[in-house]
């Protein structure tokens, strides 16, 4: 997730930054996050030149030469998505900025409390509009989604998969191959010819056994172990560098 706070007043702009900072512990510990301080609008336009667009971005709107309305008009042009708040001065500014399809706005001088409460509603509907769900269907309970990051393994169990997170187990009639291939693009390992294992619940493996995090076990097949500890290696060295 990248955060952009963009201010031509530094004082005010080290402000924003102080209480973003604070808000950061409280983020989904999964999340990376990048925060970007930026002292014109040009600088803004040039990230998204580069390729790099913010998911947030808080703009002023008195700035020279490029207002927030005008940077706001130029990044939605390329980009539809972008979570923006306006921050200004002057409350009649905000019936102009709806045309620009903004998230909120903050008044000057902005405080600690309703800062975070912006801001924690702004990450939470980037998660919300981000964050891969997983669908299928039960007998007893009809359709259901679940968040990627809630499911810890899948067990085949003949013609049905259990499926199982921290909330408790569900099951539906599927094959573990076939789910193998939804999950497979978000890092799931299939380390049995009946387990598939999101790895972020992996605490440690060896030749034989799999140790989640929560200190259940799972096997690990012999032909499949070597596969399993270079893929698992490999997932450690990425999310260190995260």
């Amino acid at each position: 997730m990248r955060i952009g706070f963009c201010d031509d007043d530094r004082v005010f702009l080290e402000l924003l930054a102080s209480y973003c900072s604070e808000c950061l512990p409280f983020i989904d510990h999964d999340e990376q996050v990048d925060v970007e301080c930026i002292s014109s609008g040009e600088e803004i336009l040039e990230s998204y030149r580069r390729g790099k667009p913010f998911d947030i971005l808080f703009l002023d709107l008195k700035m020279k030469p490029l207002n927030g309305f005008e940077i706001a008009r130029q990044v939605r042009m390329v980009d539809n998505r972008s979570i923006i708040i306006f921050v200004t001065s002057l409350a009649q500014y905000v019936l102009k900025s709806f045309e620009y399809k903004p998230f909120w706005y903050l008044i000057k001088p902005v405080n600690r409390k309703n800062f975070r409460d912006v801001f924690m509603r702004a990450v939470a509907e980037y998660l919300s509009a981000n964050r891969p769900e997983y669908v299928f269907s039960t007998k007893s309970e009809g359709t259901v989604k679940l968040s990627i990051g809630d499911i810890i393994y899948l067990e085949s169990l003949s013609r049905r998969i259990r499926l199982h997170t921290s909330d408790g187990d569900y099951f539906f009639y599927s094959g573990i191959s076939t789910e193998e291939k939804k999950l497979s693009k978000y890092g799931f390992i299939r380390i049995h010819k009946s387990y598939l294992v999101n790895p972020h619940y992996i605490k440690q493996i060896n030749r034989n056994w799999l140790t989640l995090v929560d200190g259940k076990r799972l096997p690990v097949s012999e032909r499949r172990y070597k596969a399993v500890l270079d893929f698992y290696t490999d997932y450690l060295t990425r999310s260190s560098l995260s």
